[in-house]
């Protein structure tokens, strides 16, 4: 009888020792994940620390080495070499004899994050490889410049600064999405990336975010990086769904876009042809694709963060118009690259 009483105890031990190794394996091998930040219930450091450096002269660039990303089923890896080039082979400085280099500026469609992507996924990656292919006989070498969270200012930044030392012959320049933080708060571009003191600090809080619908027993699971990914396995991501705004004060979208921020753009744009004509690279412009159309459905709108910028869908389409005219204003037709 003794023996008997004791099975759940025994039971109870088998479980305290299954979950002890299932807890130090997610613990060895997943992404440590802060639920309540995840679901929004506590203010945490900019995500941007863990991946990101100050750089005295484009803001901000990713931390050299390989990262796992992404809490999906399929996670991936990506790189950042030695010079913070995210998904770019290792290459010296000095540039090899009888070798083309072409360099990518742009946001996060152009690194592959965001909506991560392996390295050989990226689409500068990707086009390289064909170029190889047609031109088998030519070295080519690429650097991947964009960065997530970029803007066209940041680009320029790091063109003249960083790039240039890399002597490169082709500058392909793919922006748009975050030229809207231009037009957001058009009469404070000054402070634009800055925080209250004027400075870019990838430690402090910005604001609070919720990627996953809060659930009342997070707190209960939040002390388990194998609860809290068994939690968000099973939860659908918000950006997903459009269900929850991010946690800040809700107010109504603008109608219009900031007109004063469209000529920080085009001289961005200018500050970069200059640039590319001083270093005797060919400079070559991207309209970049949208899913932002003046016939978009209800349902794919949802997937659109317009109270990223404040203003709402219409806008955002005169927006991109805007942006496309001033492109077909300050590039020749035969070096723009039309992919909307």
């Amino acid at each position: 009888m003794p023996g008997r009483l004791h099975y759940p105890l025994y039971l109870l031990v088998l479980f305290i020792i299954g979950f002890s190794f299932l807890e130090i394996y997610v613990r060895q091998v997943k992404p440590k994940v802060d639920l309540l930040v995840f679901t929004g219930k506590r203010l945490s450091p900019s995500p941007m620390a863990t991946w990101a450096l100050r750089d005295a002269f484009s803001g901000f660039k990713p931390k050299p080495g390989k990262y796992r990303l992404s809490l999906g089923d399929n996670p991936v890896s990506k790189t950042v070499n030695q010079h913070s080039f995210i998904s770019t082979p290792e290459l010296t400085i000095a540039k090899p004899a009888n070798t083309i280099r072409i360099v990518f500026l742009g946001e996060s469609s152009t690194a592959g994050t965001g909506i991560n992507l392996a390295d050989e996924e990226t689409w500068p990656y990707k086009t390289i490889q064909i170029i190889k292919d047609k031109l088998p006989n030519q070295n080519i070498q690429f650097i991947n410049a964009a960065v997530g969270g970029y803007t066209s200012f940041e680009s320029y930044g790091r063109l003249w600064s960083r790039v240039r030392f890399f002597q490169p012959d082709y500058i392909v320049v793919n922006h748009g999405w975050n030229e809207m933080y231009y037009f957001k708060d058009e009469d404070n571009l000054l402070e634009l990336n800055t925080d209250d003191n004027g400075d870019w600090d990838l430690e402090k809080p910005r604001y609070k975010m919720a990627m996953y619908q809060p659930h009342f027993l997070d707190p209960y699971l939040s002390w388990s990086q194998l609860l809290t990914h068994l939690r968000i396995k099973f939860a659908n991501p918000i950006a997903a769904t459009g269900e929850v705004k991010p946690i800040t004060t809700p107010t109504p979208l603008k109608t219009t876009f900031g007109k004063k921020g469209l000529p920080v753009y085009q001289t961005n744009l200018k500050l970069i042809k200059s640039a590319a004509e001083i270093f005797g690279a060919e400079l070559f412009v991207i309209k970049q694709p949208t899913l932002i159309v003046s016939n978009l459905p209800e349902k794919e709108k949802k997937r659109c963060g317009y109270h990223l910028h404040g203003f709402d869908h219409a806008a955002h389409v005169a927006a991109y118009d805007a942006i496309y005219a001033v492109i077909e204003a300050e590039i020749p037709a035969d070096h723009i690259m039309d992919l909307t």
